[in-house]
């Protein structure tokens, strides 16, 4: 019996150890390079790839083993102490388990973390037949946390999407460093890439100036007025309000002096961003539209500020204004 108590505490170390690496393993190893191995057929990155893709059903392969390593070496523990004693003594197994949980930690949590951060695909590919044969034994367990996974997702929550976009984007930064180091990518060029990858997370909404904020004309939009505007307020362009107040376009001072016009009946159209867009997409839409300016609206159209391309330039190419605090994103 002795043997078999200290079988089961070595084997509950050993599957510690495994589902804890794995782990750390897991989100260490570059999604990019399962893909390619997937591409040609091996089997360990197509198990891998398809965790990958269902981040959730590993997270609960995870924790049902975590939890039944725990339980194997409590139980292992209880037996071996009660062999040992030749009687049950239920003090002496709560000090024994006590004593023995910082032997846990250290072997069957933080040195296999620490050993699989630095090399995860190297072991990653060995132990994998054996993840995956307990994660098919687990599915019982583990398909009624997908479940509960799924219905938050429902309510809103969508822990998997929001897992599956974290693991996407620090594999691209993986990429960036990767390149940078092996001087692909040089040191403005990486940085660049990364404000991109920032301005990603912050939606336009919050970098919108409000409409009382900007400079604006109403009629009579003689060139005259515009043209003293316009150096009151150093700005190029100027919003045209309806005689209700309502924005309805905006005016190039220049190109009202290039075509010689006094009075302009005409003003050029704002394109529309929604404002739950993140900056770099407000980025690619004004590009394309190839204007100056354009408004932010709300889920019911309602204008709530004003964009300009020069802004979001210099959001990519500059310091990012204090307000923008990334880390709460």
């Amino acid at each position: 019996m002795i043997g078999i108590g200290l079988l089961g505490l070595i084997a509950g170390l050993a599957l510690s150890g495994l589902f804890s690496g794995s782990e750390t393993g897991f989100y260490r190893l570059p999604r990019l390079r399962l893909v390619l191995d997937a591409a040609q057929g091996d089997p360990v990155a197509k198990g891998l790839l398809w965790f990958s893709n269902h981040p959730s059903f590993f997270v609960a392969t995870v924790l049902t083993g975590n939890n039944l390593a725990n339980y194997l070496i409590s139980i292992s523990t209880v037996m071996l102490v009660y062999e040992i004693w030749g009687a049950a003594n239920e003090w002496l197994a709560t000090t024994a388990s006590v004593l023995i949980t910082p032997l846990v930690f250290v072997y069957g949590e933080l040195l296999p973390k620490t050993i699989f951060l630095h090399r995860p695909d190297p072991l990653l590919r060995p132990i994998s037949p054996v993840f995956f044969a307990l994660g098919v034994l687990f599915v019982p367990f583990t398909f009624p946390l997908w479940l509960l996974g799924r219905v938050l997702a429902g309510l809103g929550s969508e822990p998997e999407l929001k897992l599956q976009a974290s693991l996407a984007r620090r594999e691209l930064m993986w990429i960036l460093g990767e390149a940078k180091a092996a001087g692909v990518l040089r040191p403005l060029q990486h940085r660049l890439a990364e404000r991109i990858f920032e301005l990603a997370r912050i939606p336009v909404s919050q970098i919108a100036e409000p409409l009382e904020q900007v400079s604006s004309c109403a009629p009579p939009w003689s060139l005259q007025a515009l043209l003293e505007k316009a150096r009151q307020t150093t700005t190029p362009e100027l919003l045209v309000l309806s005689p209700q107040g309502e924005l309805v376009g905006y005016i190039r001072v220049a190109d009202l002096l290039l075509q010689g016009i006094q009075i302009c009946n005409q003003p050029r159209p704002l394109a529309s961003i929604p404002g739950t867009h993140s900056v770099l997409e407000a980025l690619v839409r004004i590009f394309h539209s190839e204007e100056p300016l354009a408004k932010v609206v709300d889920d019911r159209g309602h204008t709530l500020g004003i964009i300009r391309r020069r802004k979001l330039y210099e959001l990519v190419l500059g310091a990012l204004p204090p307000q923008l605090d990334l880390a709460s994103h």
